[in-house]
């Protein structure tokens, strides 16, 4: 009950907090069959909330277990989350896997699908790092001791245009299902040949779904060129969750070709970028004058809505900007407080305006938050903004 209500609710705030949130492929994980998820991990437990939000299956995760204590083992098991132990929490908790990897067996035995990020650590980076074996073991580990041989292992990429802006985009791609079977008689004959070689086959499946950059110092020059690539071709703003897959296509092909660049073409594509901006701006301008009858009629909603609930989204932002000091987390915690920042304020004017305006204060509440998105929608214009300024990374660089 609590997995079903929080997850309507998280996605209700997703779908606000990103403008466009991009599914592709989500009919190829099996319904019925048991299945581990393999997916890389930019940006703390945002990506876990995403696909328990927005994929059909219920999903259950093996978490780091040092996040937790004994009062919230409650919580764990009604938000379906595995806790896992490494060498540095210590030898008593690293006696807690065998329970965690026996119940993950068990779940696989019994159909269910579970998340895993196969890289092992969460960087915010444009770029799939190295797997580790854990997902492979699992895997076999289900085979032999819950004999279970029909497993599917599905790859997954989860791409965020700009991780730590409000508004911006996230593009989720879902591979091709990697069956175990396969890999089972090497598994019965040379175990950690098996793993290695599941953990590579797995490695390749995963590379096409994530826009990935060989060198690190390319990725503030490839969002700066993913960014006016995007205001040239903008999608709308409808649906938010979208199955297209055109944005994340292009900006594929163009991480391919920034990868096969040299010194002189890197600047070369750096020059281009900044002969683009007034381009760019030029093209907003457009757009929002052919819209601008329906932003003066939305206008007064707008306002409306910009004054009622400009206090809990700053409040949100400023205790984020001020407590969080690991880029990866911003935007979860940012996320999170929203969340009940937001439900508490709502309450507190519940409670003020039942005191003038008696039980119609629950329609007007109900509409409050409809106001606020509307206020987005004006804000943006319809379409995505020029430039996203706002960077959590480069402020706290």
């Amino acid at each position: 009950m609590l997995y079903t209500i929080l997850r309507q609710l998280v996605a209700t705030v997703f779908k606000v907090y990103f403008r466009k949130i991009y599914l592709v492929g989500k009919e190829k994980i099996p319904s019925d069959d048991p299945v581990l998820i393999s997916c890389n991990h930019p940006m703390a437990f945002t990506e876990a909330c995403l696909l328990a939000c927005f994929l059909d299956r219920p999903l259950y995760f093996l978490v780091r277990g040092d996040v937790f204590d004994s009062k919230w083992d409650w919580f764990l098991e009604k938000t379906h989350q595995i806790p896992i132990y490494r060498f540095r929490d210590g030898f008593s908790n690293m006696r807690r896997n065998a329970s965690s990897f026996a119940w993950a067996h068990q779940a696989l035995s019994d159909g269910k699908a579970i998340l895993i990020f196969s890289e092992g650590n969460t960087k915010l980076q444009k770029k799939l790092s190295p797997l580790q074996k854990g997902l492979a073991r699992l895997a076999f580990g289900a085979f032999e001791e819950r004999n279970v041989r029909d497993l599917k292992i599905i790859p997954i990429g989860v791409n965020y245009a700009n991780g730590t802006a409000f508004r911006s985009d996230v593009m989720i791609q879902v591979g091709d299902p990697v069956d175990l079977g396969p890999y089972l008689s090497v598994f019965q004959s040379d175990g950690k040949a098996a793993a290695r070689r599941l953990t590579e086959d797995l490695y390749q499946k995963m590379l096409p779904l994530v826009i990935h950059l060989d060198r690190d110092e390319d990725e503030p020059l490839a969002s700066q060129l993913f960014e006016a690539l995007d205001n040239q071709m903008p999608d709308e703003a409808w649906p938010i969750v979208d199955r297209d897959d055109r944005r994340f296509r292009r900006e594929k092909a163009l991480a391919d070709e920034i990868n096969r660049l040299d010194t002189f073409g890197i600047e070369e594509a750096r020059a281009a970028y900044g002969r683009q901006l007034k381009e760019i701006g030029d093209i907003k301008s457009l757009r929002r004058s052919m819209k601008g009858i329906i932003l003066f009629v939305l206008a007064p909603i707008a306002f409306l809505g910009f004054f009622v609930n400009l206090l809990p989204f700053y409040c949100a932002k400023m205790m984020a900007e001020k407590k969080v000091r690991k880029v990866e987390f911003y935007t979860p915690v940012r996320l999170g407080l929203h969340m009940v920042i937001y439900i508490i304020w709502m309450l507190l004017m519940l409670i003020v305006l039942m005191y003038w305006v008696g039980w119609n204060a629950l329609w007007i509440v109900f509409l409050l938050p409809l106001a606020g998105y509307v206020t987005l929608i004006w804000w943006e214009g319809f379409c995505r903004p020029v430039l996203q300024t706002e960077d959590f990374a480069t402020s706290h660089a």
